[in-house]
């Protein structure tokens, strides 16, 4: 079974090349748009983590974060900023820096934070 990554982001260029990124490296990709539908998905299924865009307003940031935090569910945050996490769980990365530090980050947050999730992709990524 593919470890399920929720991601989360209003663009319609970028989303979509970020989620054929993260089926390629082999998670089972659930994209949503905006938080309140992402907030629905973490309330019914389980997921191993969860992407966030920067186009995701900084207050909806705080709240998918806070919700992940919550159900123990590593949060990736794509921040060109550099902004400091607030917690353990969540790990803030530039999204310039390609897509192998993007993959290489999330395999990193699951692995610490979500042993159950990772024998697919992030073994691989190892």
């Amino acid at each position: 079974m593919r470890p399920a990554v929720l991601s989360i982001s209003a663009e319609r260029v970028l989303a979509p090349i970020r989620n054929a990124v993260l089926a390629h490296a082999g998670y089972g990709v659930i994209p949503v748009s905006c938080v309140e539908s992402a907030l629905e998905i973490l309330r019914v299924r389980h997921v191993c983590a969860i992407v966030i865009a920067n186009t995701i307003p900084l207050p909806e940031r705080r709240r998918l974060c806070s919700e992940g935090h919550t159900r123990h569910v590593p949060t990736l945050v794509l921040d060109p900023y550099d902004q400091m996490a607030e917690d353990n769980s969540e790990l803030h990365i530039n999204p310039l820096d390609g897509p192998e530090a993007f993959l290489d980050a999330l395999a990193t947050l699951m692995e610490r934070d979500h042993h159950t999730c990772v024998s697919g992709p992030a073994a691989k990524l190892s």
